[in-house]
């Protein structure tokens, strides 16, 4: 009988906790349902950041005038430098081509003094040439012949005489020019050593 029972409330207790569990599961549905679905806040666009802007600080009128003088003294420095240099430059170069050009006459001086050195001394052998002829004047007659002796040796006189005293005279010009000549080359060699001397102080200040 007991078996009986069993077999017969065993399926019914089932149906009976079946029920149950649907039952129990219910309300979390329609709780689930009715509960409304949460949705994310949307982020607000990021405002656009403004970048710093640089501005040129404002001057007053004498900070702007102490700047322009500023500017322009430091202008007028380097352009006073400039020329400084330039004229240096210039000076030198002025000084070179003159060296140069003084070295130039002096030699062309130097060799004039030195010919006229040689032409004084034909000179000096020609007037020694007719003061012997001078006084062997009976040679000379008997060497050119003629009728008549006295005449022609008062003829030789002459001629010797005049020979004589032209070279003399061209003794004096050559004498006189190589004085001058001396002279400007004195003046020449004074002036090249003094360019030689403003040159090296020039060369020094650079």
């Amino acid at each position: 009988m007991s078996r009986i029972l069993l077999s017969v409330s065993a399926p019914v207790i089932a149906m009976a906790m079946f029920s149950l569990a649907v039952k129990a599961q219910e309300p979390v549905r329609q709780d689930l349902q009715s509960t409304p679905r949460q949705t994310k806040p949307l982020k607000p666009a990021p405002e656009p950041v403004d970048k710093p802007i640089q501005t040129t600080p404002i001057l007053e009128p004498n900070d702007q005038m102490t700047r322009a003088i500023a500017s322009l003294s430091t202008q007028i420095s380097v352009l006073t430098d400039e020329l400084k240099r330039l004229r240096r430059e210039t000076e030198r170069n002025a000084g070179m081509m003159e060296l140069l050009l003084n070295e130039d006459r002096l030699a062309r001086v130097e060799d004039k003094i030195q010919a006229a050195h040689d032409y004084k001394a034909q000179l000096d052998a020609r007037e020694q040439d007719f003061l012997r002829r001078q006084k062997n004047i009976q040679v000379e007659v008997v060497m050119r012949g003629g009728l008549r002796r006295d005449e022609a040796e008062a003829a030789i006189k002459a001629e010797l005489q005049r020979g004589l005293e032209d070279t003399r005279n061209q003794q004096l010009i050559y004498q006189q020019r190589i004085t001058e000549l001396n002279e400007q080359a004195t003046k020449l060699r004074a002036r090249i050593e003094k360019l030689k001397k403003k040159m090296e102080g020039v060369d020094e200040e650079k």
